[in-house]
């Protein structure tokens, strides 16, 4: 009899105080196989067996414990993608909503003159950076 291989989320799950619940799984799975953060409509839409409710306590449970952050792209509603997974940024269209992951952007040059000008502060844990322009498709229209 073949066992069945547990998901890599069990673990992270069962780490952070939380039960390794099939719907949990499949929103940290469509999440991570996502190539863009998702709406609380498009994880719904993606045929999660979990009504909008225990979507949104999952969002809002697993966002406490920094395993999905939220994301604001200006469009009026949040977004979600994996926390802690490639460190990255967005660059997002102002025309079409396309958006791109953006990598290896200097923020950590950036982080470090704000430490060090900074009078109260000794640590950044987080942040966020979104840069707003038009994709190329847009700007050839």
């Amino acid at each position: 009899m073949k066992r069945k291989t547990a998901s890599p989320f069990a673990t992270v799950l069962r780490g952070a105080g939380f039960k390794a619940t099939p719907s949990r799984l499949a929103l940290l799975t469509l999440l991570s196989n996502s190539r863009k953060p998702l709406t609380v409509e498009e994880i719904f839409d993606a045929g999660i067996d979990a009504d909008q409710a225990t979507i949104y306590r999952s969002l809002k449970d697993l966002k406490g414990a920094n395993i999905v952050r939220q994301v604001d792209l200006q469009h009026r509603h949040a977004h979600y993608e994996l926390a802690n997974i490639n460190e990255h940024h967005h660059l997002i269209c102002l025309s079409c909503g396309k958006i791109e992951d953006v990598h290896h952007c200097g923020i950590e040059a950036m982080e470090n003159t704000v430490l060090r000008s900074s009078k109260h502060f000794a640590e950044i844990r987080q942040h966020t950076l979104e840069f707003y322009g038009i994709c190329k498709s847009c700007a050839a229209r």
